[in-house]
């Protein structure tokens, strides 16, 4: 019992000497005592950092009060420079405040012993901590964990990484990593246990764990990945569950370690499989249920699949979000019944309420003027909320051209039944000056001044002037375009042309101009025949349409006219007759209605998404020219794959041309064909590829007639393509990327078409393949292309390099 009251005497003791020296040190402010002013403020102890570095850091100034609460936070600024591992104040009796610092150790040298596998580049790397530098231990054993991730990472799961610091007598240290890497292993085996439904190969096609192969050295396939170990994980049991396997189990990979290599193993319980039960709708419904089941993917007796119900869920939502009810929430219950192997649905529906653009908000347009991005927007403010309506307006502000991104979002407001609609735009470059030379297959060597501004002054106009001189043709045209004159939704454009093009046996002159227009058909109304749809008031009660775009909401009809007048000269005499019957000059005034459908997803990157045109050409309202010339086109995207992992977007693409005219001013051979300059020419980048520009096509003979001789004779040299009257070209691409950050895409190609005098022989069309590289560059697109025919025939012209800028297919 003594020594207890002598322990706690004892103890209170050290606690009052404690007391007594912490306030001798800093004594607390007496009222009463008569205050310390400070006479200096000195740094001691430091060597690399300069005083007055450290002295920014302070508040406490001499000639001021001493103060102990501002000292405090002078100490902890000090220790928050990082250079220092300890931090004193000292204050003494004449009032001048010291600040002892400690500084931390300077690396030296950062050693790095027995690595030979792994560069000493990535281990710097890695390890994150220098020569010259402030030592931090702490960053030091994060770096250290790094460097054995990375040999990990390499294959050498046996390595290990050791480190020790060595401080001198300078307070330099050493930083010194041993490595003992110890053999590669890399998994030899993919190995599953339990798998009764999916064989082993359908498996290891799913997950990202891969056994090494030959290249593993530099692709590094076959390094044990722990994350990607837990992701597979996670992918095998989606694929499970997706394929009705609910009840399955999928224990963590066992990693058996061999001499030389590793073993990676699956063990799975797959259960049995469950097909789907009742599926049911409840909740606030908005249309019959029965007919709103109609829209559900998921059907009684089917296999349950995961997937499937997530994309039903999604269906509903954007069911209710056309309708208005942008909040809705479609909630699945599921009941296992694990005797008869099923499993029930219930599709729980909430609407919430109906809700309503508030303001439209247009950001990120420095140029363009708002009224030009809204005009494209299908919804309006105070309307019924509508995600089909966001998504369209989206794909119609890229369709434009003017922009290089656009983002469509909503934000809730203080209303609970209203929403912010926000246009995010990024501005792309629609100007473009272009002076420049160069060399184009088809065309020759080439001199080429190009103006361009597709959205003048942010008003969404277009203006260009392209002007052409080279060895085969001189082009000078100007364009002008409005696609919403004078405010509406007609669109209008006026091109003047001069033009000018050297052929193998004749030349051709055309100069004129064109006027054309069109209109969006689904804002057309023909009365009685109720075609075009009438858009409903601004702030109307009624629910939105929750109806799939239609074909209307993508086309345009419009009409053209045009005045030409065409020479045709410079006729080799080893022309053919029917070049020689063309020569001279003629006029021809066209008419040109048509109908465009464009719902591409982009106007320069389009992953989904078709643009198609039909044409009739009507020439023979006054002028030489008489004939019917009738053209069909169409290019069709689906994406196939979208994965940053793979490059980005993958997109197959499926065009075609078919084009068919008659003449009605009867030719020297009594034939109904076109004038020469109206006829189809087959033949490079922009039609079959492999083959020279304009090469293919009927050909007749190309004769010289001697007249010096009694009778006179015929000399005949090959044939020369004359041009067709029908004309057919398929194309098929698939584009994947290269860079598609920076606009580069790969495309590999089949083509497969001619020109044909009368109808269309199948056994007729060229075919070729190839490959090549499109850019958008800051010039505009750019094509390099190389084409391989497959069935050349006699007297057919090749070109293996296509190149092409300014164009796209």
């Amino acid at each position: 019992m003594e020594f207890f009251k002598s322990a706690r005497s004892a103890a209170i003791i050290c606690f009052l000497l404690l007391s007594f020296f912490a306030a001798s040190t800093f004594p607390a402010e007496d009222p009463n005592r008569e205050r310390v002013t400070l006479k200096d403020i000195r740094i001691s102890g430091n060597v690399r950092v300069e005083d007055d570095g450290i002295r920014l850091h302070l508040k406490s100034r001499a000639g001021e009060t001493f103060d102990p609460a501002v000292v405090d936070q002078d100490v902890k600024a000090i220790f928050r420079m990082g250079f220092f591992d300890d931090v004193q104040a000292e204050l003494s009796p004449d009032g001048v405040l010291t600040y002892a610092v400690k500084e931390k150790p300077y690396i030296r040298e950062v050693k790095i012993q027995g690595a030979s596998q792994v560069s000493k580049e990535k281990i710097e790397t890695a390890l994150g901590v220098g020569a010259r530098t402030i030592l931090d231990r702490t960053k030091v054993a994060e770096g250290v964990d790094k460097v054995r991730k990375l040999y990990n990472e390499q294959g050498y799961v046996n390595a290990a990484v050791d480190y020790s610091v060595s401080v001198e007598s300078s307070n330099q240290a050493v930083v010194t990593l041993d490595i003992s890497e110890g053999n590669r292993l890399l998994i030899k085996r993919v190995a599953f246990e339990g798998n009764k439904a999916f064989s082993e190969s359908d498996l290891k096609g799913l997950i990202a764990t891969k056994e090494e192969w030959i290249f593993s050295f530099i692709t590094n396939r076959g390094v044990l990945d722990r994350d990607m170990l837990t992701n597979d994980v996670a992918i095998l049991s989606n694929h499970y569950n997706d394929n009705g396997y609910v009840e399955h189990k999928i224990d963590d990979p066992v990693i058996l370690r061999a001499r030389d290599g590793l073993e990676v193993v699956f063990r799975i319980s797959e259960g049995p499989q469950y097909r789907v039960g009742k599926v049911e709708l409840g909740g606030e419904l908005i249309a019959d249920g029965k007919q709103m089941l109609k829209s559900v993917k998921l059907t009684t007796g089917q296999i349950f699949r995961g997937s499937r119900l997530r994309e039903d869920v999604t269906t509903l939502t954007d069911m209710y979000s056309n309708k208005g009810f942008a909040f809705a929430q479609v909630d699945p219950i599921t009941k296992v019944d694990s005797n008869a192997k099923s499993v029930d649905v219930a599709l729980v529906i909430s609407k919430g309420p109906p809700v309503y653009f508030n303001r439209v908000l247009v950001a990120g347009n420095t140029k363009t003027r708002d009224k030009v991005v809204r005009r494209e927007l299908l919804m309006n403010e105070q309307e019924l909320f509508s995600g089909t309506k966001i998504t369209q307006s989206r794909n119609a502000l890229q369709r434009t051209g003017y922009f290089e991104d656009v983002q469509v979002t909503t934000k809730k407001t203080d209303q609970a039944d209203a929403v912010d609609l926000l246009v995010d735009v990024k501005e792309g470059p629609t100007g473009t000056f272009q002076v420049g030379g160069g060399y184009s297959s088809g065309d020759g060597f080439l001199f080429n001044a190009n103006v361009s501004e597709k959205n003048l002054f942010g008003k969404g106009q277009g203006v260009s002037g392209n002007f052409s001189i080279g060895s085969k043709r001189q082009d000078y045209i100007v364009s002008l375009t409005d696609p919403y004159f004078n405010d509406t939704k007609v669109a209008m454009g006026v091109d003047l042309f001069n033009t000018k093009r050297e052929f193998t046996d004749f030349n051709e002159h055309k100069i004129g101009f064109g006027v054309n227009s069109n209109y969006p058909l689904k804002d057309f109304t023909v009365p009685f025949f109720g075609l075009g749809r009438k858009d409903k008031e601004k702030g109307s009660d009624e629910l939105a349409s929750d109806a799939a775009p239609s074909i209307w909401d993508y086309m345009r009809g419009g009409v053209a006219y045009d005045l030409t007048r065409e020479t045709i000269n410079g006729i080799d005499p080893a022309a053919s007759q029917a070049i020689k019957d063309s020569e001279g000059t003629s006029l021809t005034s066209s008419v040109t209605p048509g109908i465009t459908y464009d719902s591409r997803d982009h106007f320069f990157a389009p992953t989904e998404g078709t643009k198609s045109a039909f044409s009739v050409k009507l020439a023979g309202l006054g002028g030489d020219s008489r004939f019917i010339k009738s053209d069909l086109s169409g290019r069709w995207h689906y994406p196939l794959l979208k994965d940053p992992n793979w490059g980005g977007n993958y997109v197959l693409a499926l065009g075609g041309q078919l084009g068919y005219g008659i003449g009605f001013t009867k030719t020297n051979d009594g034939k109904n064909d076109l004038p020469l300059f109206e006829r189809y020419f087959i033949g490079g980048i922009n039609s079959v590829r492999g083959f020279s520009d304009r090469s293919l096509g009927p050909r007749e003979p190309s004769c010289v007639t001697d007249t010096s001789t009694v009778p006179s004779t015929v000399t005949c040299h090959g044939s020369d393509v004359v041009g067709g009257n029908t004309a057919a070209v398929m194309n098929a691409e698939l584009l994947f990327p290269i860079m598609e950050q920076y606009g580069v895409r790969g495309v590999a190609f089949f083509d497969m078409g001619n020109a044909f005098a009368n109808g269309i022989n199948f056994g007729d069309l060229r075919r070729s393949v190839g490959a090549g590289v499109r850019w958008m560059s800051p010039f505009g697109p750019l094509r390099v292309e190389l084409g391989f025919p497959l069935n050349k025939k006699p007297g057919d012209e090749t070109s293996v390099l296509g190149f092409s800028i300014g164009s796209q297919p």
